[in-house]
């Protein structure tokens, strides 16, 4: 027997009623993103006067240093890091909660399956009823919590993917950063390697003169104690060179070992001028600058979600219910069909509800003001990073000029030494003064390299991943 299913004029009166309520609901806005100030105009004082604007090039800075080995570390990083992997992952998930939020808003369609048996008066005589029903079941969503929801997820998503690329733009600044020092670890050690070569020889020609009495035992005992502190100083320089290159090899998401460093290693150098972005422009290339203002989006489409749950909830289930009776000859018929309104509404909950609304409100000023702080942050490591950078560059300037005169005056003072008219302690005053300008301006070239990279995250220039 089949029954067919009819909506009364009042219960149709109801539903038009519901889908008017839907319509009206709104979402409650979300407040602007402070901007403070920032305009067209505006620029960084400490940027050069004539700075290059960035280019599309520039979101794969790694590749305009003169060091392809460099670039090689930095996409084998961007490729296998954990964190960049961990970072992708939690996208991945925030994109299904966001089909799961939208999921909700829709109809709900579920199944029933049942048997039943019946026993009669006779005990050989035994029916057996399967059945089955499919339930459905909507949420008319009055308020707009639902799409509140949706809202708030679709934002989170948007945000972990910012999360993601900032993932991106850390691990290429941390994996640069991690090859400078290994560089700088390895010309370290190679001249204190070759300070005590020299080192060694200066001490056999005092050896010869103390021989033949032409200086001092005093001579001798200074030129050991210099060639000691020198090995202790190579030995530590060293111990550097390998915890650098493990730390550079982990952040390429590979097991620590040993790390060749080539015949003769350098350090890189910005090939060109380094950029410089407009400060309003970090609004848009900083990933973590993106990720708040999502964070803001979201957090005002909670406070609509929490508001929506002070008022009463309409759903509108239904049931449809199939028999197939083993005494009719296993003919499938429809014996019930049912729709309900069902408006559930809590009376009392003792403040618990408005409570959750004005957490909501407030996690939602919470989020502007993280936004505000990340948006200072953001624009004072810029600064720092530039200033940094020019002050690199004037040590570098400073020490080069040192180092040549120092060079020479170790020259000058072994010259004097040989010839008798100056003593051993002039040489080594001078052989330290060089070795000291030397490493001076090798720590001055490795930090202008690594403030380089430092004003490229500040600006937040990454470009996408790679597609396959």
């Amino acid at each position: 027997m089949t029954q067919r299913l009819f909506f009364a004029p009042g219960r149709l009166s109801l539903l038009a009623l519901c889908m008017a309520l839907v319509a009206c609901a709104s979402a409650p806005p979300t407040p602007e993103a402070p901007r403070l100030g920032l305009d067209d105009s505006s620029s960084f004082g400490a940027a050069a006067p004539n700075a290059p604007d960035a280019q599309l090039a520039d979101l794969q800075w790694w590749h305009r240093f003169n060091d392809p080995e460099l670039a090689r570390w930095v996409e084998r990083a961007l490729e296998q890091s954990p964190d960049v992997a961990i970072a992708r992952e939690r996208a991945v998930q925030a994109r299904a909660l966001l089909r799961r939020a939208g999921g909700q808003r829709n109809l709900q369609v579920g199944g029933q399956l049942a048997v039943e048996g019946t026993s009669r008066r006779n005990p050989d005589t035994r029916a057996i009823d399967p059945s089955a029903a499919i339930t459905f079941d909507w949420d008319a969503d009055l308020w707009g919590g639902l799409r509140q929801a949706e809202r708030s997820a679709a934002a989170e998503a948007l945000r972990s993917e910012d999360l993601a690329q900032a993932a991106r733009l850390s691990t290429a600044a941390l994996t640069a950063r991690a090859y400078v020092a290994w560089r700088e670890a390895l010309l370290d050690e190679r001249l204190l390697t070759d300070a005590l070569a020299l080192q060694d020889d200066v001490q056999r020609v005092v050896q010869v003169r103390v021989q033949a009495g032409l200086s001092p035992k005093l001579d001798l005992d200074r030129a050991q104690t210099e060639s000691a502190t020198l090995r202790a100083d190579a030995a530590e320089a060293a111990v550097r060179v390998q915890q650098s290159s493990a730390a550079l090899q982990v952040l390429a998401g590979d097991r620590p070992g040993a790390l060749a460093g080539g015949a003769a290693p350098t350090l890189p150098a910005l090939s060109g001028a380094q950029p410089v972005v407009r400060p309003l422009d970090l609004l848009r290339l900083r990933p973590d600058l993106r990720a708040a203002e999502n964070a803001l989006v979201a957090a005002a489409a909670e406070v609509g979600v929490a508001r929506a749950d002070l008022y009463p909830r309409l759903r509108l289930p239904g049931t449809i219910t199939l028999t197939s009776s083993a005494l009719s000859g296993g003919v499938l018929n429809i014996v019930s069909a049912s729709l309900a309104a069902v408006l559930d509404a809590t009376l009392f909950d003792n403040g618990q509800r408005r409570a959750a609304v004005e957490v909501a409100e407030s996690r939602l000023r919470e989020a502007t003001e993280v936004y505000r702080l990340s948006l200072l942050q953001a624009l004072q490591q810029t600064e720092d990073a530039l200033v940094a950078a020019a002050g690199a560059r004037q040590r570098m300037q400073a020490l080069e000029q040192a180092s040549s005169t120092a060079g020479a005056a170790v020259q000058q003072a072994r010259v004097l030494y040989d010839n008798g008219i100056t003593g051993f302690r002039d040489v080594l005053d001078a052989q330290r003064s060089a070795l000291d300008t030397q490493r001076r301006l090798l720590n001055a070239q490795a930090d202008g390299a690594r403030q380089t990279v430092a004003t490229f995250e500040a600006m937040g220039l990454i470009g996408p991943p790679a597609r396959n």
